[in-house]
């Protein structure tokens, strides 16, 4: 597995890149793109970062968001002609197959193109010609700042704070088991170099809307017992977000409230996308591995949280995901020893 080091060769040895992650980026996906977009442009490499559909709420307000492009086919424009063929540069996803249609068609043509893959999943496919995975770090905005770091690039106070902002959010505000020493060191780093944590609370966690208590009422009202009553999941269908006047964005951070119920190993959420596409987000506590439960399903993640995508109507998709998961986990097929042993 490659380093920090080799990533920095691989950036050194390349002049032309195209910066992506998932779809529904989240904080750590954000603040690396935005991150590494600055730092292209200061070692003169030309380059362009895309997340497909829109920001949501929550990150738009980021320094340099502005340099990412939401549709493909402008990102690729910023590269030349628009038919160029950048090298990739994708973090914190674990499948080059996650960042949407629009990069998939693409990528069907182009999967020649040289990729470094930097990411934190351990349920990564290392799909990458140089590959940086490592689950140690709690967010892939501290593998960055050592990335820069080995380019020699100065820490500016707006990769400071895209980057603060990765670590504060992956690690649940420093409140995950996954926050160590290194999480605490680097915050503390990107503080000294001009990042207001502040700003992170206020823009990503205290940015909810009156609308949002309604739909999280509506939502909450369908919590539902599983597993025997150690594990409880509700859903979020596109009626509640037309009865409240509510979109996608007002269910972040729903299932982490629910979390802090006592006494559940797991708790899982539901969203209605489309007719048949629902997203499933799931929190799990010792021994349950939600990565390896969601890996039943096409998904992925980390141990304590991971998500995956059913391609089926809402309750259909929740039938199946509550059967086979209590399946799983009565079996051990789901259960930390059974990934260990793998």
């Amino acid at each position: 597995m490659s380093s920090a080091s080799e990533i920095a060769q691989f950036i050194r040895s390349y002049d032309d890149f195209l910066i992506t992650t998932h779809v529904f980026p989240d904080g750590d996906n954000m603040g690396c793109v935005l991150a590494l977009s600055e730092g292209l442009e200061a070692l003169g490499k030309k380059h362009a970062g895309f997340v497909e559909g829109p920001i949501a709420r929550m990150y738009n307000w980021m320094p340099g968001v502005d340099r990412i492009s939401t549709e493909l086919s402008e990102a690729l424009v910023k590269l030349g002609d628009g038919s160029g063929h950048p090298t990739l540069l994708v973090v914190d996803s674990g499948d080059i197959h996650r960042m949407g249609d629009s990069f998939e068609a693409w990528f069907r043509s182009n999967s020649s193109l040289d990729i470094a893959n930097v990411d934190h999943h351990r349920s990564n496919t290392c799909f990458g010609t140089i590959n940086w995975v490592d689950a140690s770090y709690s967010s892939v905005g501290e593998m960055i700042y050592e990335v820069l770091k080995e380019l020699d690039l100065k820490i500016t106070p707006s990769i400071a704070q895209n980057l603060f902002v990765s670590v504060y959010t992956d690690t649940g505000r420093f409140s995950f088991s996954n926050t160590s020493q290194r999480s605490l060191k680097y915050a503390g780093e990107f503080v000294a170099a001009g990042a207001k944590p502040i700003l992170a609370f206020r823009h990503v966690y205290a940015n909810r809307t009156l609308a949002s208590f309604h739909l999280q009422a509506e939502a909450f009202h369908t919590l539902t017992r599983f597993l025997d009553g150690k594990g409880c999941y509700f859903w979020v269908d596109r009626k509640m977000l037309e009865d409240t006047s509510t979109t996608l964005d007002d269910t972040e951070g729903l299932i982490d409230t629910v979390r802090t119920l006592r006494d559940f190993l797991i708790v899982v959420s539901f969203k209605e996308i489309g007719p048949n596409d629902t997203r499933v987000s799931t929190r799990a506590g010792p021994p349950i591995d939600a990565s390896a439960l969601m890996a039943l399903f096409g998904g992925g993640g980390h141990p304590r949280a991971a998500g995956c995508r059913i391609e089926m109507p809402l309750q259909e998709a929740i039938e199946l995901f509550v059967a086979r998961a209590e399946e799983a986990i009565r079996s051990g097929e789901a259960l930390e020893k059974s990934r260990q042993a793998q």
